[in-house]
């Protein structure tokens, strides 16, 4: 064996001996409650009862190729950012004429033995591409600095909007937000990015929404006037019975597990399958239901530890590019996990968005384990910077 490839081995061994091991703890809990949980949702399921396994799978070929991310210098993402963001552009664009319709929608590409969701890997192609572009410091500041990122975040956004899926088209705003804040932007370039996002917003009001969308947050509005003396209304009730079934049956849950929860596979709107889709957009329900007050305070707990070692890895990391990285998963996961719980509480319209490395999903997962697994190797390796913002 040559000195070269022995030297070689010896930094992939040194790299992997500095991993963040309570970061990798944080996303190994993750993961596990996910399996429990979905274990839990489908056990009686004749139809999704295979889920448990399929997300094991899922887990272990994302685990076992976030593996083969770590090895490599992180840099090579950085070639590749404005590829991959091509690529999966690319995927967008297709959907609409070879995806099926499942559910009146065109998200998944039907592939032999599984299906594949470009919407998830769009989150990761617009973080590493973001930080591709904001990584030199006179961007973040010029208006082709703003406008450049903005439409980077912007063209996959819309293209998932049109599928239709509104709650992952959501999450690309705050991901451009705080990536750009990050760099450096000053406040007035954030207020213009969230003026433009308004923008974006009534535009899809009138033009991208579908009716059922619409109705859906008609129906949230419509909640907050709900109370006991006029649920027995009929009109409430036809609500209750149709459009509002699946959130309120959701908060049902939520609300009943009290404290303690009525333990693993115990809680009646699971169990007895009154909540539709409890594996994957309400998740989070069954983990409010089965453990209570408590359990979901331990797994927002997880996700809060995870993002704050992500921004950890951030703070410590002077290069650029693997900093902006950080920035944009922690705030992927951050926000897309509350999201999901505003979701399940009725806080928020329904969006159908997953919460990542709990809820069932191949797609979902492996893009999240991907992206972690670059952030681990962003903090694993200490660069030598000569630029004067790389010591601040």
């Amino acid at each position: 064996m040559s000195d070269w490839t022995v030297r070689g081995a010896g930094r992939r061994l040194e790299v992997l001996q500095r991993l963040d091991g309570w970061l990798l703890l944080g996303v190994a809990a993750l993961c596990l409650s996910g399996l429990l949980f979905i274990g839990s949702a489908t056990s009686d399921d004749a139809l999704f009862h295979a889920q448990q396994g399929r997300q094991a799978l899922f887990v272990v070929c994302g685990l076992g190729i976030g593996f083969f991310l770590l090895l490599p210098h992180y840099v090579h993402m950085l070639r590749g950012a404005w590829l991959f963001y091509a690529v999966v552009v690319l995927a967008l664009l297709g959907l609409p004429f070879f995806a099926p319709e499942i559910n009146g929608a065109r998200r998944w590409y039907m592939l032999p033995g599984f299906m594949i969701q470009p919407s998830e890997f769009a989150k990761l192609a617009v973080v590493l591409a973001l930080a591709a572009r904001l990584r030199f410091p006179s961007r973040a500041s010029t208006r082709d600095g703003l406008l450049v990122p903005m439409l980077v975040a912007a063209v996959p956004a819309l293209l998932v909007l049109r599928q239709p899926d509104l709650g992952s088209s959501m999450v690309f705003g705050p991901v451009l937000l705080a990536m750009c804040f990050c760099a450096g932007a000053p406040l007035r370039s954030i207020v213009l990015v969230v003026l433009g996002g308004a923008v974006l917003v009534a535009l899809a009001w009138f033009e991208l929404l579908h009716d059922y969308q619409r109705e859906r947050i008609s129906v949230w509005w419509q909640h907050w006037s709900w109370h006991e003396g006029n649920l027995d209304d009929p009109t409430v009730r036809d609500v209750l019975r149709g459009p509002g079934f699946q959130p309120w049956q959701a908060l049902i849950a939520m609300g009943s597990g009290g404290l303690g929860g009525f333990g693993i596979g115990a809680g009646p709107q699971n169990r007895y399958d009154f909540l539709p889709y409890r594996s994957e957009d309400y998740l989070f329900a069954v983990v409010g239901e089965e453990t209570g007050w408590f359990g979901c305070l331990l797994v927002l707990g997880v996700v809060a530890a995870v993002v704050f070692g992500l921004l950890a890895i951030a703070m410590r990391t002077r290069e650029r590019f693997g900093r902006l990285v950080c920035v944009g998963v922690a705030t992927w996961i951050g926000f897309q996990s509350l999201l999901h719980v505003a979701v399940c509480g009725w806080l928020v319209p329904a969006t159908g968005v997953p919460m990542p490395l709990l809820s069932y999903g191949g797609s979902s997962t492996l893009a999240m384990l991907l992206a972690l697994a670059i952030c681990l190797n962003v903090g694993a390796r200490r660069e030598p910077i000569l630029a004067g913002d790389g010591f601040r």
